[in-house]
């Protein structure tokens, strides 16, 4: 009995030390300030938000795709970031030869002349020019005959990427029961060779704090990842969890602290369709992490925290607050916690923000903000500096 209680006490001292790798306790030495704002005009056609919003430069351009489906329009619209104007429109062709159905994520394919469109309905991924030419279909049918609707997508929070012409892309292997131990053979991610068009799971799995039995997982269970390709690491953050999982090999991971300091200690909590609006509601109200993403000018992370809030007049279940406020852990590059930022509720769009040659850039589209214009996209670019005394 004494031989199997030191097994296990050292077994956790081991299972500790892999979670927090050569981290340091977190040091609060640098915080974002507001440098500028940038203003991108839309016309009454266009639609003041997306999900599919990535910036990416051409030459001496920088430039900020936003995909443009809602209000009946169906194009992508290009910005030049530091002129503020339109740089191209691409409409997207909805019949013939050419033609895309239902949009579900568009990606830059290197320049601005040829993107990659994600359509769940039809299970494909077309390269797709400027000039509304289709030059290849890629299907994403998974071999074993099952579909998924997250592995032809691409999206702010789940960002495709490209490595040595492999497409990575978020996987969707949550099933309608899933039992305890179905949770650890649930593939995040899935990879799409671009050049023979095999597919395959990556062994990245969710982690063994989702341990749970649930009929019809409806949320809870999301997460947000972005790939540093100097460093080649994916980095992973799960909605109601703390720890940060990162993986330089595709195969073996680590886990980081990655806690905001506002926020109580957070483990999963998935919820079933079954429990309908009045769970979705609980849970739209609750903290979580949300956005997370690497910035390649400064060489650290950021993670977006929800505060928890509570709904205001006229807001439905499926809404988030306006008033909700929010705030942003940095990381260095080893994922030390080196700052965290709180910022105001009522006007900020914090689910639209990209990283910049200039900062963190996060959308004012706050319909609460009272200087908010459905015409326009205004962003706020924040500057990571060093904390000053206050």
């Amino acid at each position: 009995m004494k031989l199997l209680v030191i097994l296990i006490g050292l077994c956790s001292v081991c299972l500790s030390c892999q979670t927090h790798t050569g981290q340091t306790e977190p040091q609060y030495i640098k915080e974002l300030t507001e440098a500028k704002k940038i203003t991108l005009p839309i016309d009454e056609n266009s639609y003041y938000h997306s999900r599919y919003m990535f910036q990416f430069e051409e030459g001496e351009n920088e430039l900020l795709v936003f995909q443009n489906t809602e209000k009946g329009t169906h194009k992508i619209i290009v910005f030049d970031i530091e002129n503020q104007k339109v740089f191209k429109e691409i409409p997207i062709n909805r019949g013939g030869p050419n033609g895309v159905s239902r949009l579900n994520g568009c990606y830059p394919f290197f320049d601005s002349r040829t993107f990659l469109l994600f359509q769940n309905s039809v299970s494909r991924t077309s390269v797709y020019t400027d000039q509304g030419k289709i030059k290849k279909n890629y299907s994403t049918r998974r071999s074993d005959g099952a579909f998924s609707i997250n592995i032809v997508t691409s999206n702010l929070y789940n960002p495709c990427f490209i490595k040595d012409s492999i497409l990575y892309l978020a996987n969707d292997d949550v099933h309608q029961r899933m039992k305890k131990g179905d949770w650890q053979r649930a593939h995040l991610f899935r990879a799409l060779d671009l050049r023979t068009e095999k597919q395959w799971n990556l062994p990245l799995v969710y982690p063994l704090v989702f341990n749970m039995e649930v009929k019809n997982p409806s949320a809870g269970y999301e997460y947000s990842y972005d790939f540093n390709h100097k460093a080649n690491v994916l980095a992973c953050s799960f909605c109601g969890y703390d720890s940060i999982m990162v993986t330089d090999d595709m195969k073996n991971v680590r886990w980081y602290n990655g806690k905001s300091r506002y926020l109580k200690t957070l483990r999963p909590i998935v919820g079933e369709s079954a429990d309908g609006f009045e769970w979705i509601g609980k849970q739209q109200q609750s903290a979580e992490y949300w956005h997370f993403m690497y910035d390649k000018y400064r060489d650290v992370y950021y993670r977006f925290a929800k505060m928890p809030c509570e709904l205001g007049p006229g807001e439905y279940p499926l809404d988030d607050s306006k008033a909700r406020e929010f705030s942003v852990i940095v990381f260095d590059k080893d994922f030390n916690i080196i700052g965290e930022t709180k910022f105001p509720g009522s006007k900020y769009f914090y689910t639209m923000s990209f990283v910049g040659r200039d900062g963190l850039y996060i959308s004012e589209n706050n319909l609460a903000n009272p200087e908010f214009d459905e015409d326009k996209l205004v962003f706020a670019c924040f500057k990571l500096e060093d904390l000053k005394d206050k």
